[in-house]
């Protein structure tokens, strides 16, 4: 009996497998809660800058296009951190994400004082601001714009672009109060992403439920968000993509990663199977084609339309206006793959490649967090052309300008998570075939003995039942 149980256990359950993923479990003082405060893989962060060549040209009506030239990547070694933890006793944990950055000029096509020229994101995003004030407040940023000599575009250190530098007209903005909001000392495209962020999660820790590990329950004590149109894209479903619930690696769920510069949950779909290092197998997950589509396209999109316009950007942007503290923020993949062809038209030195600026996830079937990958998203900026205020003339209206793409993928794996993930793949593997096969042997061996017994208790039987005839027999013949 004990035999079948066990085959029946090792063939038809996954308690052997449910066994090696309680370690996965975040609870206090274990070695998976110590890998997710301070992960033991530091990812690389490369930036791709667009510098413009031709703005002479076009600000003075000789170009029709704006020419741009990728540069970079300039690459940085980041260092992720939790920190503020709380350990809660309802099976989840509060904190906050710590990061910051180190230049790697051996690994970088660039220093960081490369000089570029980038559109003047604080100058446009005034502008853009000002759209529909009266005529009063036009002028006075026209003169503010004019005081401090703000043009469209702008030439900056590479740094300075991306952690941050002092901009004029931002002083100007803070000194006359012209937007409430504004709360920064200096502007960096990248500036929001160094140091401790402002957000609060609460995520499950497993520990309850291990189909919940890792998913955000909060953020800012919220369960949801107020930007979009629907609840669905309000919801803070899936996890911040370092790990995901085991059990949704069957390859026909859909995994989510919430992406708090998007201010959205992300899709990844089950593609193929990869093998990664040394002979590791990895499911690798892509990101939807279709995710930045019209509405027209996917019509699941439709709740990220501006709410009070109903105005959808045309095929591979997404309006992040609500998540960049007004900016006319538009995100794409890189180049705009994807994306409608009309976001080529008013810029040319674009190229968009699937194999380049595509978004992907290798993710271990077993463990169920990424092994490899590349996380390729670019930030744009939206022109408004808006009335009495000069220097807007060349532009076209709600015109696409790219700025800068971000490329995050694993740096270098450390000797104890490799050899982790290789023992939980061949090690583990070979530790359960060898239970299953054993309890196989052992089920085969048990019911082998078994019917040997009974064939010679039948067999034993027999003959003495045939002793017995022939002693009758006997008996009568004599």
């Amino acid at each position: 009996m004990a035999s079948v149980m066990g085959f029946f256990v090792m063939w038809f359950t996954d308690i052997y497998d449910n066994s090696l993923l309680e370690n996965l479990k975040l609870r206090y003082n274990t070695t998976a809660a110590e890998w997710w405060e301070k992960p033991p893989v530091n990812p690389l962060l490369r930036v791709h800058v667009f510098n413009y060549t031709n703005i002479d040209e076009f600000m003075k009506g000789q170009a029709k296009k704006l020419h741009v030239v990728d540069l970079g990547p300039y690459v940085y070694h980041e260092t992720a951190e939790k920190v503020n933890i709380t350990f809660n006793n309802d099976g989840t944990i509060t904190y906050k994400e710590k990061r910051s950055y180190q230049f790697l000029a051996n690994q970088s096509n660039g220093m960081q004082y490369d000089r570029v020229l980038v559109p003047n994101i604080p100058m446009l995003t005034a502008v853009a601001g000002y759209y529909s004030e009266s005529f009063y407040k036009k002028m006075l940023l026209n003169t503010a714009i004019t005081s401090v000599g703000a043009k469209a575009f702008k030439i900056l250190p590479v740094d300075s672009f991306l952690w941050g530098y002092e901009d004029e007209l931002l002083n100007l903005a803070k000194k006359f109060s012209f937007n409430s909001e504004i709360s920064f000392e200096k502007f960096g495209i990248l500036m929001t992403r160094n140091g401790t962020s402002s957000e609060t999660f609460t995520i499950y820790s497993g520990e309850s439920d291990l189909r919940q590990l890792s998913i955000i329950k909060e953020m800012n004590g919220k369960s949801s968000m107020d930007m979009w149109t629907t609840d669905e894209c309000n919801r803070l479903d899936g996890t911040d993509g370092s790990q995901f619930p085991p059990h949704l690696m069957d390859k026909r769920q859909t995994l989510y990663v919430f992406i708090k510069s998007l201010c959205r949950k992300f899709p990844l779909r089950y593609e193929k199977e990869v093998t990664l290092f040394d002979g590791i197998p990895a499911w690798r997950y892509k990101a939807p084609t279709d995710v930045f589509a019209h509405p027209d396209v996917n019509a699941d999109n439709q709740c990220f339309c501006h709410l009070g316009s109903a105005s959808c950007p045309p095929s591979g942007l997404l309006n992040a206006t609500l998540c960049s503290y007004g900016a006319p923020i538009y995100a794409s993949f890189p180049h705009f793959y994807t994306g409608d062809s009309k976001l080529l038209e008013t810029v040319s030195g674009l190229n968009p490649q699937k194999e380049k600026h595509e978004t992907f996830a290798d993710i271990h079937p077993r463990l169920a967090f990424p092994i490899d990958g590349a996380s390729r998203f670019q930030i744009n900026v939206q022109v408004r052309k808006t009335s009495y205020i000069t220097g807007m003339e060349p532009f076209e209206e709600d015109q696409i300008l790219p700025v800068v793409w971000l490329e995050v993928v694993p740096g270098e794996i450390s000797d104890e998570l490799r050899n982790m993930i290789y023992h939980s793949t061949f090690s583990a593997n070979a530790i359960q075939l060898s239970f299953k096969y054993g309890s196989l042997l052992i089920c085969v061996t048990t019911f082998s003995l078994l019917a040997m017994t009974c064939y010679f208790r039948r067999k034993n039987g027999s003959d003495i039942n045939e002793d017995r005839q022939l002693s009758k027999i006997d008996q009568v013949d004599t």
